[in-house]
């Protein structure tokens, strides 16, 4: 064995040890977090030719996960759309946009709206907080039951 191929399986052994002993055994998740957060949403819609744009809204307890992203998102993207089809709006594709700095949201909803409010291929409709609201989902852990097996 030439002395470039024990470097390498000896570096390839040293590698998956210090993979090992950085991956903790038994670590637990942690918690989600409440935090203030600044959140907008946006939604369009293919069959109607129509974009809709919410103003930035800031909600009080906005649950966060460990990586500081939204749980829940998909819930607040329904919020909309049955706010939307109420209105008339059919088949929309929602989505939602938060971030701890309210300044940051606005900047993004500016951009967004110089982009679909001259569109002459879309119908831009904006969605004012005094007409929809997003309001903040209760956060419920996912809890699996294991069930015993007898041999």
């Amino acid at each position: 064995m030439g002395l470039m191929r024990r470097w390498a399986v000896v570096l390839c052994c040293l590698l998956s040890l210090s993979a090992a002993a950085a991956t903790p055994e038994g670590k637990e998740k942690k918690e989600p977090v409440a935090r203030r957060m600044a959140m907008m949403g946006f939604a369009l819609s293919f069959s109607d030719s129509a974009a809709c744009l919410t103003d930035v809204q800031v909600l009080d307890s906005i649950w966060l996960d460990a990586r500081k992203f939204l749980v829940d998102r998909s819930l607040y993207s329904l919020q909309l759309q049955m706010h939307l089809e109420k209105k008339g709006y059919k088949n929309t594709i929602c989505s939602v946009f938060f971030d701890k700095n309210p300044r940051k949201l606005q900047r993004l909803w500016r951009k967004m709206y110089k982009r679909y409010v001259g569109s002459t291929d879309l119908r831009y409709h904006e969605v004012p907080e005094s007409d929809f609201r997003f309001h903040a989902e209760e956060y419920r852990p996912i809890i699996t039951l294991e069930e015993e097996t007898t041999p």
